[in-house]
């Protein structure tokens, strides 16, 4: 009896792990800054401000998305490098992605070109 309970838990545990292995990948989308990014200056050569085809015009810019994800990471644009700033689409959402390193990560984030909300963003270890 005590080996069945044993299995029957051990499958229990086996399946419940499984189960979220195959789903869709998680969001880690984050709050919005509470304070809204000062940086308009005029575009920099790592921005890019063109709209793609059909994906509507942007709110913010490419200079606003860069100031909101080095905010959220709570660093400084003289800090980082590899900067990257880039307009496309995130599952049909108009989005910059903005990506840096900085201390041997790699910062990805998708910033909504509508609201400059964070849609999501990936700090790995830089290899």
């Amino acid at each position: 009896m005590k080996k069945l309970t044993m299995i029957a838990l051990m499958l229990g545990m086996s399946l419940m792990i499984l189960s979220g292995c195959g789903g869709s990948p998680s969001s880690n989308a984050a709050p919005t800054p509470t304070a809204a990014p000062t940086a308009t200056a005029a575009p920099s050569s790592t921005s890019t401000a063109t709209p793609t085809a059909g994906s509507g015009t942007a709110a913010i810019s490419g200079d606003q998305a860069k100031a909101t994800a080095l905010q959220h990471a709570g660093l400084a644009e003289s800090s980082v490098w590899g900067l990257k700033v880039e307009q496309g689409t995130e599952n049909g959402r108009n989005v910059y992605e903005v990506d840096f390193k900085y201390d041997g990560k790699d910062y990805d984030y998708d910033i909504d070109a509508m609201t400059g909300e964070i849609v999501k963003y990936d700090i790995d270890i830089d290899d």
